[in-house]
């Protein structure tokens, strides 16, 4: 017998082998069966709970079948709700907690002004000549912004520039409810107005009096920009961060200055003046009011007024129904090294007392023309922005310290702040 032949017999028992393996396989299967039951009574003969008996079909084993498939259906469809759910928790971070927190307080502003109108050329010479009557022309322009309810009892507090010469000002919320609003205080000092609606358990939030911010940590603007294109009632989230404190600004329009500002990189387009500015805590940081933007659209350096300075004016209005404005009643001009030289002085810093207001604050404080004040609430007056700040900054009833030099002599005193009558 050849080698090819040997290799042939060795396969031929292989496949036989393989055969009866399985024959055997199928064997022990159909004995197990016969014997176990389909309901596993492990007796031959005994009925299994799904063998039939004088023709009539047990169906329990079907029904537990049936149930045993739901109870996985329903445990599964529990495993995937409760995954969901936790994802959900995952992506619920502080920003979304502060912003549902504070959002629904949130309203816009649909402000209608009155706005002059210059008469045309042939109209103003006819008036000029004295041929018809002077009289003044105004056209009525819409115009948006945001806002914050800040008491149940409906008091809204925005910019001052964003319901300056207003005829009418309607205040919508989130939930579209609209309310015609009440001007009760308009403040250009620090460009802050506070409305009133007439409502009741109105939502709203709460002005943080903290002085705790940080440069860096997460800030999210909240408002209703280009309110007229979205034509939606619920506010806008941007998101960013604290970019610094204390930012002092003067602006070209109306020449107002806005002193200790928050600057943020959160987005804040037009009509996003008036809404708040927040932390991740909820609280109320700051009031947004402008951007600087060649554009018109965020660049991302917005400046908010802070919500302390906001609390001040509403601790005013609540104790005496309105803010109450102040002047010093004098004018100032920081020294120069001419004058220091033509002077004699040995202290080039410091402001010289120009004109002084008789009765005013000032000259109550023995003040008087050709003094020259060194230093106030004890810090030098090293520049402009530094005495600015101090007076802008305080309010009716504060007393404002100061050390004045008068004829080489050095003297101190302090300007007790009225309100201006």
């Amino acid at each position: 017998m050849d080698l090819r032949e040997k290799w042939l017999g060795v396969l031929l028992g292989l496949i036989v082998g393989a055969v009866f393996g399985y024959w055997l396989l199928e064997v022990r299967s159909d004995l197990s069966l016969f014997r176990d039951g389909p309901g596993g009574s492990g007796h031959p003969g005994d009925p299994g709970e799904g063998s039939s008996i004088n023709g009539t079909v047990n169906r329990n084993s079907g029904q537990d079948s049936v149930l045993n498939s739901g109870a996985e259906e329903n445990s599964g469809e529990a495993q995937l709700s409760a995954r969901g759910e936790t994802l959900l928790q995952g992506r619920t971070n502080a920003i979304v907690r502060a912003t549902r927190e504070v959002a629904p307080a949130v309203v816009s502003i649909n402000v209608v002004q009155q706005k002059a109108v210059r008469s045309s050329p042939s109209m103003e010479f006819m008036e000029r000549m004295g041929l018809i009557p002077r009289r003044g022309l105004y056209s009525h322009v819409q115009s948006m912004g945001s806002g914050l309810i800040v008491s149940a009892d409906g008091l809204v507090v925005t910019n001052q520039h964003v319901v300056a010469d207003a005829v009418q000002v309607v205040v919508t919320l989130s939930n579209g409810q609209q309310y015609q609003a009440q001007l009760l205080e308009s403040v250009s000092r620090y460009d802050l107005a506070f409305l009133r609606i007439e409502g009741r358990n109105l939502p709203f939030a709460t002005l943080s009096d903290a002085d705790d911010l940080q440069i860096g940590e997460w800030a999210i603007a909240i408002g209703s920009p280009f309110g007229y294109l979205l034509a939606d009632t619920q506010p806008t989230v941007t998101v960013g961060v604290i970019s610094a404190l204390n930012r002092d600004i003067k602006r070209a329009e109306g020449d107002r200055e806005y002193l200790g500002m928050i600057q943020t990189d959160a987005a804040i387009n037009p009509g996003n003046s008036g809404g708040p500015l927040i932390n991740t805590a909820g609280e109320v940081v700051g009031i947004n009011t402008f951007i600087f933007s060649e554009s018109g659209g965020s660049v991302g350096i917005g400046f908010a007024v802070p919500s302390a300075r906001v609390l001040t004016v509403i601790r005013e209005i609540q104790e005496f129904g309105h803010y109450r404005e102040f002047s010093l009643g004098f004018t100032l001009q920081r020294l120069s090294p001419g004058m220091v030289q033509y002077l004699g002085l040995d202290d080039p810093l410091g402001f010289l007392v120009v004109y002084i207001l008789q009765d005013a604050p000032a000259w109550k404080s023995g003040l008087r023309p050709g003094d020259i004040i060194r230093q106030m609430e004890g810090q030098p007056l090293t520049s402009r922005d530094v005495l600015y700040r101090l007076i802008y900054e305080a309010s009716v009833g504060d007393k404002l310290g100061f050390q004045a030099e008068r004829d080489g002599q050095d003297w101190s005193g302090e300007i007790l702040i009225e309100e201006t009558p």
